[in-house]
């Protein structure tokens, strides 16, 4: 399994924040609650999720 790297910054977001997940569910849980809890966007739309998963990075 290939583990992932997101970044706030890397979604156009001026934000330090970034996070490592182990999979494809993960990254989506984690894009969503961090975005409710730093962003204070309780719903994201699947076009934000999909570019969160989009420039997920390998690690």
């Amino acid at each position: 399994m290939t583990a992932y790297t997101v970044s706030c910054r890397d979604t156009g977001v001026d934000y330090p924040g970034s996070f490592i997940t182990e999979s494809k569910e993960e990254r989506i849980d984690h894009v969503q609650l961090h975005a409710r809890k730093a962003h204070e966007k309780p719903d994201l739309s699947s076009e934000a999720i999909e570019l969160a998963i989009k420039v997920a990075t390998p690690v």
